[in-house]
């Protein structure tokens, strides 16, 4: 199902560039940089993590200044952080206490931002822009690792350092105060910029940072935990 809907978009921004001069298509690659923002004293951000996104991106020119921008990204966005509020395991038998767990989360999600793009007039072969938008993603797959030196014997033998958190994999890995599992729709606001080098036609390369702030509760499950797993990016493109 996932692929089907990427062809079926695809396909579809393909067309719409050939049946509008102003419409313009093309492929992308980024680098992002994720971490977690929480809102809650029982998480503590422990880092940048590094993750990635591809895709296809289109963009419809209103006037020479402005226009609409859209994209279609896989991407994997990933964040590590401290839970620190005192848990065990439910399935410990010696219900041994941990004072401190440390999480590792790696989560692909289907995004599709769309912003408003401002651009300058053409400076040599340079044009300078910058978008504002939202960015609605949708998780495809999310897997965990947990790590900790007071893990109990009994649940590292389960392997706790690769599971999918949403399926039956992280039933063994339940915490009695915590509920791991990863909210499926995350509607972030996207604010960036770039440089782009207008080749022959209308072919141009591009290259840009983005900063996407999300609005929505990673652990929307949880009642004691609310976090939010952000990210900054840095992206290169072709436009034909």
């Amino acid at each position: 199902m996932k692929n089907i809907t990427i062809l079926t978009l695809g396909l579809l921004l393909t067309q719409l560039s050939f049946a509008q001069n102003s419409f313009r298509f093309g492929l992308k690659g980024a680098s992002n940089f994720g971490w977690l923002s929480g809102t809650d004293k029982t998480i503590e951000n422990d880092g940048t993590s590094v993750g990635f996104a591809y895709g296809l991106m289109g963009e419809y020119a209103i006037n020479s200044t402005y226009g609409l921008h859209a994209e279609l990204l896989l991407s994997q966005i990933n964040s590590k952080f401290n839970l620190t509020s005192e848990q065990s395991f439910v399935n410990d038998i010696s219900n041994t206490k941990i004072s401190s767990l440390n999480y590792k989360y790696t989560i692909q999600y289907l995004e599709i931002p769309i912003s408003m793009k401002l651009n300058t007039k053409e400076i040599g072969n340079l044009v300078y822009y910058g978008n504002f938008g939202f960015s609605p993603g949708f998780a495809l797959n999310a897997r965990a690792s947990i790590t900790s030196g007071d893990i109990p014997q009994s649940i590292k033998d389960l392997d706790p350092t690769d599971y999918r958190v949403n399926d039956d994999e992280g039933d063994d890995f339940t915490l009695d105060n915590f509920d791991d599992k990863v909210f499926l729709f995350r509607f972030p606001l996207i604010i960036g910029g770039g440089v782009e080098y207008r080749m022959a036609g209308s072919t141009s390369l591009q290259a840009g940072v983005r900063f996407a702030n999300t609005f929505t509760d990673m652990f929307v499950k949880d009642k004691t935990a609310d976090a939010k797993n952000n990210y900054f990016a840095v992206s290169v493109g072709v436009l034909f």
